[in-house]
C-alpha cells in the first residue's frame, strides 16, 4: 500500500502543548508572555475606558491579549473590576428560533448571565468571597450554570429558569456589577467580552450591539473581539462614534517581530527550537505572518520529522498555505451570501501572489523586494472592500495605511500572506534556488519605493469587482438557487422556501472534512455510521460509542473528539 502523505492531524499528540490561549494554562499566560511595545500598548487599551473593538484574524492574539490583560488586572489593586468571558457559543442559541418566539430575548439574558457568571468568579479572585445574586435578584435561588447549560444546549426552560431568564435585565446586571467592584475595592468596572464578533447571527449580532451601547458608561467599559470582515455592525451601530478599533495583528516586518516570536517559542515551546537552524527558524516565523499560534504550529510541524531538511521547510510552509486557503474557503461554508466574495477573493488573492513574485523575479538583481500591492481607492466599490475584508479576516492580506500620489491617486495597500509568497517562490530569484538561507535574506531586503499597483481589470478580468454579491440561500429542497430576496417559493419545486440554519448547516459538514484529523481518523470515520459532525454532537456518549470502531482505543477517541470540538467551535465563532 502506499504511504499517505503526513497531515497535521498525523503529528504527534503532546498533551502538555496547547496552542490556543483560551486553554492555555494561566500561569502560562501570565510568566510565559512575550511583551512588545504593541502588545503593552493593546493592554493599556483594554484596561482603560471608553468602547474598544479588538481586531484581528483568527490566532493573532486577541484572546491572549483579553486573558492576560484579565490576570494583570486581578493582582492589582490600582487596576479595575475586569472581567473576562467568551461568547464563543451563541450559534448554539440559534435552533431556538424555531421554537421560541423570544429567542432574541433569550439570547440577551445568556449574555448577561455569561458576564455575571465571569463577575463572581473575579469577585472570588480578587476577595476570596461570594456574592448573593440571588438576593440582587430578588429570587430565592440562582443558577447562573444550569441557565447557561439549558441555553446552549437548547433544551426547554424550567420554572427556576424562566425567573432568571425573566430577573436578568440590563439595568440589574449594571447594578450587580458596580456593587462586585465596591467590594473588591475597585473604581471601574471593564467587561473582556472575547469572540464578540458574532458574525455567523446578524439577529444575535443587532441585539449584542444594543446591549453594547446600553451597558457603558462612565465606570463601565467594555472591550470586544471581533473579525475585519465578517463582522456587520449594520445602521444603528456607529462603530467609529462608539468606541475605538485596535488591531492585535502585529505585522512580520515591524522591528522587533522576530525577538517577539522567538520569545514565544522559548517560554511556550522550547523543545521546538532544538535541531532547527537560525535560517529555517526565521523562515518559519516569518511564514507565520504575525501569527503566534501559527509560529507555534509551523514549529510543532516541523518537530515531526527527524530532520529539518529543506524538503521538510517546502512541505510544512506549503501547507501552511493551503490550511489558510481552506480557512477562508470556509467563510463561503458558514455564511452562504459570502460565496461569490469568497470565490473573486481568492482569485484576488493569488493574482496578487503571482504579480509580486513576477516582480521580485525580474529585480532579483537588485537590493530592494516587494511584498505589497496597491489599488486605486477609487476603484473599490463597497463590495470589493468587503471581499478584501475577508481576506483580512482569513489572515490572508495584511492592510497598511492608505498613500496618495496626488489628486485621484489614492491607493489602499497590502501584503499577501508570506507563506504564500514563500510557497510560490517570490522570494527564490530568476533561478528558481529556494533555500531557507536564501529567502529570508530576500524577505530581509529594505521594501521597494513604491507597491506593485493593481487594477480591478488587471486582477480580475475586464468587468473587474463588477460581479461581486451577495448571495441568496438556495431552496432547501431541490438547492436552486433564488431570483431575488423577496423570493418566497422556489420556481422550479415550488416547496416554500425557509432561512436555513447557520448552525444547521454547520452540523450537517462530512465529518471526515475536519482539516486536524489524520488520514486513519478521517478513513475510519468513514467506514462507520457517523457520516456528519452533527451525527457525532447529537450522541449522549460520544466517546464509548468511538470506542466501538475498528483499532479506536480511548485514547484516540479522546484526540477524535477534542478535534472536532476544536473545529466546531473555530466555525460558529
Amino acid at each position: 500500500m502506499a504511504k499517505q502523505p503526513k497531515d497535521v492531524g498525523d503529528i504527534p499528540f503532546e498533551d502538555d502543548f496547547e496552542e490556543r490561549a483560551d486553554h492555555v494554562e494561566e500561569d502560562v499566560i501570565r510568566d510565559g508572555t512575550a511583551t512588545s511595545d504593541h502588545f503593552d500598548e493593546v493592554v493599556r487599551d483594554l484596561l482603560g475606558r471608553g468602547l474598544v473593538l479588538l481586531v484581528g484574524p483568527r490566532g493573532c492574539g486577541k484572546t491572549h491579549l483579553m486573558r492576560y490583560a484579565w490576570l494583570q488586572a486581578l493582582g492589582d489593586a490600582g487596576r479595575p473590576f475586569c472581567v473576562y468571558t467568551t461568547l464563543n457559543r451563541y450559534l448554539s442559541l440559534e435552533p431556538l428560533s424555531t421554537s421560541r418566539r423570544d429567542v432574541n430575548a433569550l439570547f440577551h439574558s445568556w449574555v448577561l448571565a455569561r458576564i455575571l457568571e465571569a463577575a463572581a468568579e473575579t469577585l472570588s479572585r480578587i476577595t476570596g468571597q461570594s456574592f448573593e445574586l440571588a438576593a440582587a435578584l430578588d429570587l430565592d435561588k440562582v443558577d447562573l450554570k444550569k441557565l447557561l447549560t439549558t441555553l446552549e444546549r437548547n433544551f426547554e426552560l424550567d420554572e427556576a429558569d424562566e425567573q432568571l431568564h425573566r430577573a436578568l435585565s440590563l439595568e440589574a446586571v449594571q447594578r450587580i456589577l458596580r456593587d462586585m467592584a465596591e467590594a473588591a475595592g475597585r473604581k471601574r468596572i471593564v467587561l473582556l467580552l472575547d469572540d464578540a464578533a458574532l458574525t455567523l447571527s446578524p439577529a444575535f449580532l443587532t441585539e449584542f450591539l444594543d446591549l453594547l451601547r446600553v451597558v457603558k458608561a462612565n465606570d463601565i467599559s467594555p472591550k470586544c473581539a471581533v473579525y475585519p470582515g465578517t463582522t456587520v455592525y449594520g445602521s444603528r451601530f456607529h462603530a467609529d462614534h462608539e468606541g475605538k478599533f485596535v488591531s492585535a495583528w502585529i505585522s512580520a516586518y515591524s522591528s522587533n517581530y522576530r525577538v517577539m516570536m522567538q520569545t514565544i517559542a522559548e517560554r511556550r515551546y522550547p523543545e521546538g527550537l532544538q535541531g532547527i537552524s537560525p535560517d529555517a527558524n526565521a523562515l518559519l516565523q516569518y511564514a507565520a505572518f504575525g501569527v503566534p499560534r501559527a509560529y507555534l504550529t509551523l514549529l510543532r510541524s516541523v518537530r515531526s520529522d527527524t530532520a529539518v531538511t529543506q524538503a521538510v521547510l517546502t512541505r510544512v510552509v506549503r501547507s501552511h498555505h493551503d490550511n489558510r486557503i481552506s480557512e477562508f474557503r470556509s467563510l463561503g461554508d458558514k455564511v452562504v451570501e459570502l460565496r461569490t466574495l469568497v470565490k473573486a477573493g481568492e482569485t484576488f488573492f493569488h493574482k496578487a501572489v503571482e504579480g509580486i513574485r513576477d516582480w521580485n523575479d525580474e529585480n532579483s538583481a537588485g537590493s530592494t523586494k516587494q511584498t505589497i500591492i496597491g489599488i486605486n481607492d477609487e476603484e473599490l466599490s463597497p463590495l470589493s472592500e468587503r471581499m478584501i475584508d475577508l481576506l483580512t479576516e482569513a489572515g490572508l492580506l495584511y492592510p497598511m495605511a492608505e498613500v496618495s500620489h496626488g489628486r485621484g491617486r489614492r491607493y489602499k495597500r497590502f501584503e499577501p500572506h508570506l507563506a504564500s509568497l514563500i510557497a510560490e517562490r517570490a522570494f527564490s530569484g530568476s533561478h528558481r534556488g529556494n533555500s531557507a538561507s536564501q529567502v529570508v535574506e530576500f524577505i530581509e531586503r529594505p521594501s521597494h519605493k513604491h507597491p506593485l499597483r493593481r487594477s480591478p481589470k488587471t486582477i480580475l478580468g475586464k468587468d473587474g469587482f463588477a460581479d461581486l454579491k451577495l448571495d441568496l440561500p438556495p431552496c432547501q429542497n431541490c438547492l436552486t438557487p433564488r431570483d431575488n430576496e423577496r423570493q418566497r417559493f422556489c420556481h422550479q419545486c415550488g416547496n416554500r422556501l425557509v432561512e436555513e440554519l447557520t448552525y444547521n448547516r454547520i452540523m450537517s459538514l462530512d465529518i471526515a472534512s475536519v482539516p486536524s484529523l489524520s488520514y486513519f481518523q478521517k478513513s475510519t470515520l468513514r467506514g462507520s455510521n457517523l457520516k456528519t459532525v452533527g451525527d457525532l454532537r447529537a450522541l449522549r456518549d460520544p466517546g464509548s460509542e468511538l470506542r466501538k470502531l475498528p483499532r479506536i482505543g480511548q485514547s484516540y477517541s479522546n484526540k477524535i473528539l477534542v478535534r472536532i470540538e476544536a473545529f466546531v467551535d473555530e466555525m460558529i465563532s
